[in-house]
């Protein structure tokens, strides 16, 4: 779900990964893309309130995804916790669906974890990748004060908006994980999305918060088996073991998949 912003080909979401991934054809149609949403007469406003007729398909996707996982813990109790915000999509979209389907569960919070700077120190385990942004600030995303404000406004349209719904941590994973777990010791997880990338984080992770999640709570795994990620599957590999665990992948999912814990 990683994406990095390049306004040379039309934001956030027709970044550098995009230019490695499509063909020059391919390329030009996402700039045409982009030039029509940024040459019509449209407001910014009107264009978010009538988002698919300039979405992509791909960008759909990723949005009715983010909507099938959370249909698989709607009915179990603990946090969302999500480590690699990124642009803030899934955040959100998980915000606006507790909003939508269970506006006053009011213990249900979503955390997001990122250091908004790019990537930590890649380990030994992450170099097999021949992507060029996996280095230290690759994949960085100055989103922070502006997902801060977004957070601020979401609470002005939503059931009970003055009991705090959505967190970011801003940070190095190693030392705001424990911070964070230490100052809320009665955290539940029932949603863990892992979309860090590099294995020092990802295992880090999973060793904390692992015992915090129930039966029927859901690991999201946002990069397995994938050769330009290799540390999530050796971190998966080393802490619950991937024997252990019975992946799966949503219909429409291209990289992510998921293990309920039983």
């Amino acid at each position: 779900m990683a994406d990095k912003k390049d306004s040379s080909s039309g934001g956030v979401f027709y970044g550098n990964l995009e230019k490695n991934r499509n063909t020059e054809s391919q390329l030009g149609w996402y700039q045409q893309m982009a030039d029509f949403a940024n040459e019509n007469d449209w407001r910014p406003r009107d264009q978010a309130a009538n988002f698919p007729v300039f979405a992509t398909r791909q960008e759909i996707t990723r949005f009715i995804e983010a909507y099938e996982f959370y249909n698989l813990i709607r009915t179990t109790p603990g946090c969302i916790i999500e480590c690699g915000v990124a642009s803030g999509f899934f955040l959100m979209a998980m915000a606006h669906f507790c909003a939508i389907f269970e506006g006053y569960h009011y213990t249900r919070r979503i955390i997001g974890f990122d250091t908004f700077e790019g990537f930590t120190e890649p380990s030994p385990e992450d170099l097999s990748s021949g992507a060029a942004h996996l280095k230290k600030g690759g994949l960085k995303f100055e989103t922070h004060d502006l997902l801060q404000r977004a957070i601020e406004l979401y609470d002005g349209n939503r059931p009970i908006g003055h009991i705090p719904k959505v967190e970011l941590v801003k940070g190095d994973m190693s030392k705001t994980l424990p911070e964070f777990i230490e100052s809320n010791p009665s955290l539940i997880v029932g949603m863990l999305h892992l979309d860090v990338d590099l294995f020092e984080p990802t295992k880090n992770t999973i060793n904390l918060l692992m015992e915090r999640i129930p039966k029927g709570g859901v690991i999201i795994f946002d990069e397995p088996n994938h050769k330009d990620y290799p540390g999530e599957t050796i971190a998966m590999m080393q802490t619950v073991g991937i024997p252990n665990l019975r992946l799966e992948r949503l219909p429409i999912s291209t990289m992510a998949a998921y293990a309920r814990v039983e």
